[in-house]
């Protein structure tokens, strides 16, 4: 009988750990925290990478985060000032052992106490009000932050996304030289068999398809690896196909005075980031200053206690005040501490105000010399498609060499690739100056929240 209620039992433990384990993962599975979206299975356009990873990216809940953080500083620092309320209670139980010849009545007693106390700070020479700002400082400082990851990461994603449409369009510009080869070697082949052409044209054509094909097996690895860049920048752990890219934008940023964009790459979120670090130092150095001030804080309570009921009652009030006249070298201490923070918050806005300027001169730099290999690049498609044209129809007449059909197609690939590399660097310039600017990209909308309706009758406050 006893092994069968153990039976039982074991099998509804059983049934009830089943149950919890069932529900567990059915919980699991609805809980946003641990479910992710999939990824789309048809290609991504550019407009798709930014929204998704200037939405989702691990970098930019890093500084959400920290800006929640520096928020709650803020609310911490700021409740100095705020009264505090206790309640405590408390009962005893205590017994006396009674020792031989003695006679105790009553050997045990219990007694209560219950007290509520108010008490708040009055004045401490402003060092609450200076925690206070500089908390403000660095929750802004905090926002800026946020700010700059979003145009570092939107930066970051526009140049990969292009990097990787430039390993597409070289690809197919290696998968298109690779076809001019072999139907060149088809073209020998039949030249030979007819006694035209010696069969020393077939090795040529050979080699060149070869060789052909050696740069279109690097041309695909190149995508694949461009391919791993903008999955890591996107913030994906699975790598994705892209669209093919047709908005080619005039890039705008030469458009505008040389001081202008200066003035704008000033006022970069990180410059402001850093600004406002300098100022809550400064705060800072002022509290730690303050540090031997004195403070004056009221309370006040009401207590009950006793052993028996009703209980003794007593209630008091009173204004209390702290002046530490000597606290051996720790002011000192934080107030040199202070100084070089704030010494070092300078010099380091200083250092980035010295780097931003570099970077704008580079960047502005950097895209003019791909526009201008954009151009050339562009003539020297036309003449070296020209010169393919011409190199061929020698050769199919009996006057030109081998060799001259080789370097001509070698040169129209060599000019196919350099107009690709220069019109999607051009593109990439553009991109890194949106960076040091400052700028968002063209392509990332941010939704803004419509206002609310005002009802009838309602003011503009």
């Amino acid at each position: 009988m006893k092994s069968l209620n153990f039976l039982i039992s074991k099998t509804r433990a059983a049934a009830f750990v089943k149950k919890i384990v069932i529900a567990l993962l059915v919980f699991g599975s609805l809980s946003p925290a641990c479910s992710q979206e999939p990824v789309a299975s048809h290609p991504w356009t550019l407009e798709q990478c930014l929204q998704y990873g200037l939405s989702r990216h691990p970098q930019l809940r890093i500084a959400e985060s920290n800006v929640s953080a520096e928020k709650a500083r803020v609310m911490q620092t700021g409740s100095a000032y705020d009264p505090k309320l206790d309640l405590r209670a408390n009962w005893r139980h205590s017994k006396v052992e009674i020792a031989s010849g003695r006679n105790i009545v009553d050997a045990t007693t219990d007694s209560t106490s219950e007290s509520i106390s108010a008490s708040k700070l009055l004045f401490d020479a402003g060092q609450t009000s200076l925690q206070k700002r500089a908390a403000g400082e660095s929750l802004a400082a905090a926002k800026a932050r946020r700010d700059s990851t979003l145009t570092e990461l939107a930066a970051n994603i526009k140049a990969a996304f292009f990097r990787a449409q430039q390993a597409i369009e070289l690809l197919k510009v290696r998968e298109e030289t690779l076809e001019g080869y072999e139907r060149h070697l088809e073209k020998v082949e039949s030249f030979v068999e007819v006694g035209t052409r010696a069969p020393f044209d077939i090795t040529r054509a050979q080699v060149d398809v070869a060789n052909a094909r050696v740069e279109l097996i690097s041309a695909r690895s190149n995508l694949k690896v461009a391919l791993a860049g903008l999955t890591r920048a996107v913030g994906l752990s699975e790598t994705i196909e892209i669209a093919p890219y047709e908005d080619f934008r005039q890039p705008t940023g030469l458009a505008e005075d040389k001081d202008k964009l200066f003035g704008e790459a000033m006022s970069r979120p990180d410059l402001k980031a850093a600004d406002f670090q300098v100022k809550a130092a400064d705060l800072r150095l002022k509290e730690a200053r303050l540090g031997r001030s004195p403070s004056v804080s009221a309370s006040a309570d009401y207590q009950w206690s006793g052993t028996v009921s009703p209980l003794d009652r007593q209630w008091g009030m009173g204004v209390s005040m702290s002046w530490p006249v000597f606290d051996g070298a720790i002011t000192r201490a934080q107030i040199d501490s202070a100084r070089s923070t704030l010494e070092n918050n300078a010099a380091a806005l200083e250092n980035s105000r010295l780097a931003v300027n570099a970077e704008l001169e580079n960047s502005i730099t950097g895209l003019t010399d791909a526009l201008e290999r954009l151009q050339a690049t562009t003539v020297l498609v036309q003449q070296a498609s020209e010169s393919l044209h011409l190199a061929e129809g020698r050769y199919d007449a009996g006057l030109g060499s081998p060799l001259e059909i080789t370097d001509a197609r070698v040169e129209f690939a060599r000019a196919r690739g350099n107009h690709v590399v220069a019109l999607f660097d051009s593109l990439i310039a553009q991109a890194e100056l949106d960076r040091v600017l400052g700028r968002l990209p063209a392509e990332y909308r941010i939704q803004e929240i419509p206002a609310p309706e005002k009802k009838s009758g309602e003011t503009e406050k």
